[in-house]
């Protein structure tokens, strides 16, 4: 080492070496170390326990003292180190070991250094150093050394910092973001993919507010739940609780709640304080893909539920038509014939009305079920809410006030305008019902609007292909109705109100299904629904402008009808309407006695009146029977569903008319007569 300016006074440690060396024997301890007294003695073995190596370097450099703690440290003896001044400095800290040198000797101050130095096996040994230069009175500089063994603390902090490193390394890289908190919910620590996921610059996030990120509706659940994951100062290392990951809401920069996995610990710091590291996974996208695949397995089971229900009321209507078919096409004979004066007139008539209501009834069924339009044309929606105004107006009678948004101009519907009114003054006249006695809201538009695979949450959505569809929408500010309400409101015979069959809701959805929409229901107890019901769009283009028909002229009717009907009342009123029009009629009360009829009497027969249900042999198979047999002969199906249903499920096998059930005399007559007329 350089040469040191002496101190003004010696230290206590240098004038005890100095005693040392001058009245003492030959050494006991260390090299070149007379004898020493107790208090020395005591003093070196007290450093010695402390695993401090105490040694003295001359101003020339040379090592004149070393405890045998050298031997400890760097694995050769103190007389070595002496004698063949065995110290050899890393090569990178010669310059720390001048630099303090120097220091010493030009302020007379202490100085402290870590330097490795050469273990005599080979390897490096790191040592923290304090220097203290003194002189004698001689006037010669010295330099007492103080060292310690640092190897373990440098290996840790090299553990340390390659373990921050990696963290770091892996903070970088992972697609996840790495947060902790305190206690209080304040972030102490935002990883670097804090901007990427959330919008937020690291500085921000541990600005923030306690819990700020966190949705207000989740903070104690998430809370609750990092208090049951707490692992306790007492837990062995690489111990932790049974971890649960918490499903939560993060708040974006942007106002955007997005969802995210969080996946952590809390643990208690040397300082007391309790942490929360978790890692957070962005899982929006799963948890909106798994809310659309419950909302549309949902609406699956809705509509394969009302599908069900659907099948058993359309079964119900065709047999509640066979029985008002033969009433009302007797009472409709009987009225024909009796006297406008007869005091049996009013009786039959009474009669007749409530059958044509059982039909109504019946029909509502029918739509239920989803049948699907009897005459197909092309309806402007807007005009049809206006021709209900006044009607919705009347069903209000000044309860509320209507607010009308009607597009103009929009594309066409295809479907029976009858069927489109029904739904359109069912859904006002329900919304009526629900308004407050005062300050009752009504709000009717209509409009276009896109939907595609990834939008539709509403009802019969999987049976919608995407596209433009032209909407009509029904809102109100009534009582609105709870969630168990809700998804019973279609079901047919369900109602919540004091009077009512539970079938204008049930009807409105199977019209619906029958024109190929779709229904999307929203509503909250005490603040309103809103109903709003989408058919496709038919743009003027699509439209074929069907040809005038000719008015029928005089026709009479004669020749030989076949009429093959299971049920007897039918058949008896087919035979006595068409005998009385001058035709003779031949009854089958099967498909195979009409089978059986029609091949015996085929070159009279003119035309066949076939029941579509039959056991045994259905219409379709007796159908099928008659064309073998005679393949131009007209057939009229006879049905209670509709004509669409009947033409898909025979496969265009080439009717030459159909015939609603339940029908009346001149309806009857007019599709024979239509059938017949060259």
């Amino acid at each position: 080492m350089s040469a040191h300016e002496p101190n003004d006074s010696p230290a206590p440690l240098a004038q005890l070496e100095r005693t040392v060396r001058e009245n003492m024997p030959p050494p006991r301890r260390g090299a070149n170390i007379p004898s020493l007294p107790r208090r020395t003695d005591r003093l070196l073995e007290a450093l010695d326990a402390m695993g401090v190596w105490v040694s003295e370097v001359n101003d020339q450099g040379t090592i004149t003292y070393t405890s045998d703690q050298v031997e400890v440290i760097l694995g050769i003896t103190a007389e070595e180190c002496v004698a063949e001044q065995k110290l050899e400095f890393h090569p990178d800290d010669l310059s720390k070991v001048i630099e303090s040198g120097r220091k010493v000797r030009s302020t007379g101050r202490h100085a402290h250094n870590q330097t490795r130095l050469r273990h005599k096996d080979g390897h490096w040994v790191w040592v923290a150093n304090t220097l203290i230069g003194w002189t004698d009175d001689h006037g010669r500089f010295a330099t007492l050394i103080y060292a310690r063994d640092i190897s373990d603390v440098k290996q840790a902090e090299a553990a340390h910092r390659e373990s921050e490193a990696r963290y770091s390394v892996v903070s970088q890289m992972s697609c996840d973001l790495i947060t902790e908190m305190n206690a209080d919910g304040r972030y102490t620590y935002i990883g670097p993919g804090a901007e990427a996921l959330l919008g937020y610059e690291e500085q921000e996030v541990l600005e923030l507010e306690p819990w700020a990120l966190l949705h207000p509706d989740e903070r104690e659940r998430v809370r609750a739940q990092l208090e049951k994951q707490l692992v306790p100062p007492t837990a062995p290392p690489g111990a932790h609780t049974n971890l649960q990951p918490i499903e939560a809401r993060l708040r974006h920069k942007d106002g955007r709640w997005l969802w995210f996995e969080i996946q952590g610990v809390t643990y208690p710091r040397a300082d007391g304080e309790t942490r929360y590291l978790a890692v957070n996974r962005d899982v929006t996208e799963r948890v909106l893909a798994e809310k659309a695949r419950r909302e549309f397995e949902q609406s699956m089971q809705r509509a394969q539920k009302l599908e069900s229900l659907g099948v058993l009321a359309g079964g119900i209507a065709h047999d509640f038509n066979n029985l008002l078919t033969p009433i009302m096409g007797a009472t409709g004979l009987a009225l024909m014939e009796l006297p406008n004066d007869s005091p049996v007139r009013s009786r039959l008539q009474t009669i007749h009305r409530a059958a044509k209501r059982a039909a109504a009834l019946t029909n509502q069924m029918l739509a239920y079920a989803g049948q699907k339009p009897l005459r197909v044309e092309w309806v402007d929606l807007t005009a049809i809410v206006e021709d209900m105004r006044d009607l919705a107006s009347t069903s209000l009678a000044g309860k509320a006030r209507i607010d009308l948004k009607l597009e103009k101009d929009l594309p066409f519907v295809e479907g029976e305008s009858a069927q489109l009114s029904q739904v359109v003054m069912n859904l006002i006249s329900n919304a009526a019902e629900s308004l407050p006695e005062e300050q009752g809201q009504l709000s009717i538009s209509t409009g276009t609007t896109n939907i595609d695979s990834r939008s539709r949450k509403m009802l019969f959505c999987d049976s919608m292909p995407p596209g433009e569809y032209v909407y009509f929408e029904v809102r109100d500010n009534g009582c609105g109705m709870d969630a168990e309400t809700l998804d019973r409101i279609f079901d047919p015979f369900y109602t919540t109100k004091f009077t009512g069959r539970g079938l204008g809701l049930a009807a409105v959805s199977g019209i619906v299904r029958g024109h190929g929409g779709g229904i999307e229901v929203t509503s909250e107890p005490g603040v309103g629904t809103c109903f709003r019901v989408l058919f496709p769009a038919v743009h003027p283009e699509q439209v074929q402008q069907a040809h005038q028909a000719e008015a029928p002229g005089e026709f009479c009717l004669e020749g030989t009808a076949l009429v093959v009907d299971d049920d007897e009342g039918v058949r008896e009123l087919a035979q006595e309407v068409l005998e009385r029009a001058g035709m003779r009629v031949l009854c089958a009360a099967d498909g195979r006695a009409g089978v059986d009829y029609f091949r015996d009497n085929a070159d009279q027969i003119r035309v066949v009146l076939l029941d579509r249900t039959m056991p045994e042999l259905s219409g379709a198979d007796t159908l099928e029977a008659i064309r073998k047999i005679c393949p131009n002969t007209p057939i009229v199906l006879v049905s209670g569903y509709s004509e669409e249903r009947v033409q898909d499920e025979l496969g265009g096998k080439g009717l030459a008319g159909f015939l609603k059930k339940p029908f009346l005399p001149e309806n009857l007559l007019e599709r024979v007569a239509e059938v017949l007329r060259p």
